[in-house]
């Protein structure tokens, strides 16, 4: 992965977990790709963990999010699209009865989130889908969770990091120091707009900060929408970039309850369970509407 692109990408992630996976390779970027090539040799190649495989628990499909979340074709470990096709699937079979989505994961890309989080919404349409925290669940995995039935965290889990984050990388001083200079040549200067090889433009930092904005503005229409409140409310409900321990996060009303994993399951696996858990969602559904 160019860290150089994924720097300057929209990302909804825990700002801990982005920083260290930029700084990973931010060093192997900057050396001439003849270096590159034999670091690469010497260290072996690091490839992306495979997505976790549904499990069936009675009549539950337990659905995991692990890792970061991207598009397919970028580096992740669950794939927005696969995860949307999979909660369709599951929420078109009338065997499985409930779907379960346990979530360990700092967040991801902000690209095709929003697409993912519709399929989730929808699906609780049809059938209960209920999001756990186990035992984190950050920035865009928030943004998923917050489009379930229901939203749990496990009893030592922690939730949080709402917001939206881009950024800008200057290695022309490190070019310099090694003797390098980068010409770049391009149709038109929009092409090479806020390239590493350079400080960043006035300009250019404006244009990112309104994608970083405008991003923010569906992330909190996203929680708004699947936690029955309004946009306004989202802020002091769930927070600004902050992570919250389970206790605190329910003390906040940001989530359902604090259940364990194993608890929730069990609780769906039972009929009355479910049909109660569809009609509080009715309720909701048209509480919101009188609004």
């Amino acid at each position: 992965m160019d860290r150089f692109f994924a720097a300057s990408a929209l990302w909804a992630m825990h700002p801990g977990y982005l920083n260290a996976m930029l700084k990973s390779g931010s060093i192997e970027n900057m050396l001439p790709e003849s270096i590159q090539g034999f670091a690469a040799m010497m260290s072996g190649s690091k490839e992306a963990a495979k997505p976790a495989d549904p499990i069936r628990e009675g009549s539950t499909l337990i659905l995991p999010i692990t890792g970061t979340l991207a598009p397919q074709g970028l580096y992740g470990s669950t794939y927005y699209n696969v995860l949307a096709d999979r909660v369709r699937e599951a929420a078109a079979d009338t065997k499985i009865g409930a779907i379960v989505m346990p979530i360990r994961s700092p967040g991801g890309y902000v690209w095709g989130c929003a697409e993912c989080g519709d399929a989730i919404f929808e699906a609780r349409q049809s059938k209960p889908i209920v999001a756990v925290a186990d035992p984190y669940c950050f920035s865009a995995a928030y943004w998923l969770a917050t489009q379930a039935s229901a939203f749990y965290a496990t009893t030592s889990g922690e939730v949080g990091s709402v917001g939206v984050r881009s950024g800008h990388t200057d290695m022309s001083g490190f070019e310099d120091k090694i003797g390098m200079k980068t010409t770049l040549v391009a149709s038109h200067p929009d092409k090479i707009a806020g390239n590493p090889h350079g400080p960043l433009a006035d300009e250019d930092r404006a244009e990112i900060q309104q994608g970083v904005d405008e991003s923010n503005v569906a992330f909190a229409a996203a929680i708004a929408r699947g936690r029955n409140m309004r946009a306004s409310e989202v802020a002091a409900v769930h927070g600004t970039g902050k992570t919250f321990s389970a206790q605190r996060a329910m003390a906040n009303g940001a989530i359902d309850g604090v259940k364990t994993l194993r608890e929730v399951v069990a609780q769906l696996n039972t009929s009355r369970a479910r049909l109660s858990l569809m009609r509080r969602q009715a309720a909701a559904r048209e509480m919101a509407l009188s609004i």
